[in-house]
């Protein structure tokens, strides 16, 4: 292999090490691989574990669009706040929730260090983003002094603002109208690193282009790295050392300079509910992504937790979230959240299904074997019917 064949095989590693992407095991990633139509992804056990995964983003022009959707890591209700959050989007129960519980009477400080909330001078729970931290932080401040009659109507608005489509909608354009000024420079950069450096490497030795291809990669850095800190600026303002660190990181390695848009894109919805996010980006395949998000919150999976204090702050956001979405959905389609909990058509076979995950099964009674504390349910006549009807 030659010099310059090295040379390109390293620029085509950093390069793909900068596509990957972690999806936590509270987050969904919304995905356009050809900037077209959405798709959403939740994490994968095969490349990761209870907490998360990795998955590798569209690599090649045009890149593509990528959003990022978080649920929140905590529950907090009228009486106090747990980190233990009954939702499971990718099935798995609860990771690395102690279901530890404060009382608003207990809390005495309120402050958020990056990612981290603190709750009376100590780490409480690590967020998605620090955006996410900031709110969490500004919401129990607020409910502190509150009656429990009042926190009660404060958390719920929290929870309802967080399905804002009008505001929503706006943060969405204003990305795309931020990384539209940035993305045409990033394909350029790609072509001229991935498709006239190696065709120069073919043909030439290493040292008639390598002084030719480090201009121009120092020249490009710099226009994206400025379009990158205003636009950063635009949607972060608080986040300056994160700007910061990314400008570094161009500085250091060119190659991260072309996926500048997914570094402004990945954590701008941050602050409104996945289910928001993907009725704006998912349009007609929204629909299929409410049924497991809604079936979760209906039969939430045994957290193995006894704790009645737990239990119960846990149980009135859970409720609180259902509701909420409820009452979105009904707003886009007034018949989505019943399709939702509607049973899957019958196969002729089984006498049971599970409400949760729609698996049916040849026995009347237990739990479903795939989603713990989950009970199976009985196929209904009307099933029946409209499966012979088919």
């Amino acid at each position: 292999m030659s010099d310059g064949q090295t040379l390109f095989l390293i620029l085509c590693l950093l390069y793909l090490f900068d596509c990957l992407v972690l999806i936590g095991s509270r987050t969904v990633l919304f995905v356009s691989p050809w900037c077209r139509s959405w798709h959403a992804k939740l994490g994968s056990r095969l490349v990761g574990n209870d907490r998360g995964s990795v998955s590798i983003l569209n690599p090649l022009p045009p890149l593509g669009s990528v959003f990022c959707g978080h649920w929140l890591p905590i529950s907090i209700s009228p009486t106090g706040v747990s980190d233990l959050n009954l939702r499971s989007v990718n099935g798995s129960a609860t990771p690395g929730r102690t279901g530890r519980v404060l009382l608003f009477k207990q809390i005495s400080s309120v402050e958020h260090d990056e990612k981290w909330l603190l709750l009376n001078d100590a780490r409480f729970v690590r967020c998605a983003t620090p955006d996410q931290a900031e709110l969490l932080a500004g919401l129990i401040r607020r409910t502190i002094k509150e009656s429990p009659a009042i926190r009660e109507t404060t958390i719920s608005s929290f929870i309802n603002a967080s399905f804002s489509k009008t505001e929503g909608a706006v943060r969405l354009a204003l990305v795309s109208q931020l990384a539209s000024r940035i993305r045409w420079v990033c394909l350029l950069f790609f072509l001229f690193l991935y498709v006239v450096v190696p065709i120069a490497a073919s043909f030439l030795p290493l040292v008639l282009y390598i002084l030719p291809v480090a201009a121009v990669m120092w020249l490009t850095v710099p226009i994206v790295a400025v379009q990158y800190y205003r636009s950063h600026k635009t949607l972060y303002p608080s986040r300056r050392w994160e700007r910061v660190m990314n400008v570094i990181q161009m500085a250091l390695c060119p190659p991260v300079a072309i996926r500048t848009c997914d570094l402004l894109s990945l954590d701008a919805m941050s602050r409104f509910h996945p289910v928001l996010t993907g009725s704006l980006l998912l349009g007609d395949n929204a629909v299929s992504f409410y049924g497991p998000i809604v079936r979760d919150l209906q039969h939430p999976l045994s957290c193995g937790r006894n704790d009645s204090a737990t239990l119960e702050v846990a149980s009135w956001h859970a409720s609180a979230e259902r509701t909420a979405i409820a009452a979105f959905l009904k707003t886009e389609q007034p018949s989505a959240f019943e399709a939702c909990l509607t049973p899957p058509a019958w196969d002729k076979i089984s006498t049971s299904y599970c409400p949760r995950c729609l698996c049916q099964f040849t026995v009347s009674s237990g739990e479903c074997p795939d989603c713990p504390g989950v009970g199976i349910l009985p196929v209904s006549d009307v099933q029946k019917k409209e499966q012979a009807h088919v």
